[in-house]
Order: structure tokens, then sequence, then C-alpha cells
């Protein structure tokens, strides 16, 4: 049997990259000037982000 390794989804890498890096959702919003309604859905995996939202996001993370 094969085995196969479960990829982490977008909220979790997303809750991952916050945890590190010391930020809450508001922060979040914030830094990347998207809505907090979106983050709180990306959370939660209601919706995943666009690209553009991600390297918002990613940017955001990488200056901390």
């Amino acid at each position: 049997m094969t085995n196969i390794k479960q990829v982490a989804t977008t909220s979790e890498r997303l809750r991952e990259a916050m945890s590190e890096a010391g930020k809450k959702q508001i922060d979040l919003a914030n830094e990347t000037g998207l809505p907090k309604s979106a983050i709180s859905r990306y959370l939660s995996g209601e919706y995943e982000p666009k690209q553009k939202a991600i390297n918002s996001a990613a940017t955001m993370e990488s200056q901390t």
C-alpha cells in the first residue's frame, strides 16, 4: 500500500503562517488591504483566496 502524504489546505497554511508571525486576522486585513470578512472566510475554508490575495499575504509574511 502506498503512503499518501496529506497536503495542508490553504486555510491551514494561512493559520500556521499567521501564528508563526504572531498576527491576528485584523493585522492581516490591515497589512494586506483585504476585507476582514474575506480573511475570515479564507481561514474557515469557506472560500479559497485568489492568487492576488495569496500574494498580498505572502508579501506581508516575508516582511516580518
